[in-house]
């Protein structure tokens, strides 16, 4: 998969085929791929970035789905 740099350093942000950068929190740390959750911690490892997409998808569902009945 290729992937294009959105940032630099050990940790840099990159935006896989397909993930759009403005939303993208996912990242790669030594072959691994991560996300950011909204406090800020890594979650992860996930093996591929797909797996980190989905993964960071399910959990902004579920925030607004909770934000929703509590709105």
């Amino acid at each position: 998969m290729s992937a294009s740099i959105v940032g630099d350093g050990e940790n840099r942000k990159q935006d896989p085929k397909g993930i759009n950068s403005a939303e993208s929190e996912i990242f790669e740390d030594g072959k691994l791929w991560y996300f950011h959750n909204s406090r800020g911690e890594k979650i992860g490892p996930f093996r591929y970035a797909s797996e980190a997409k989905s993964n960071l998808d399910s959990l902004m569902a579920s925030l607004e789905a909770r934000l929703t009945t509590e709105g």
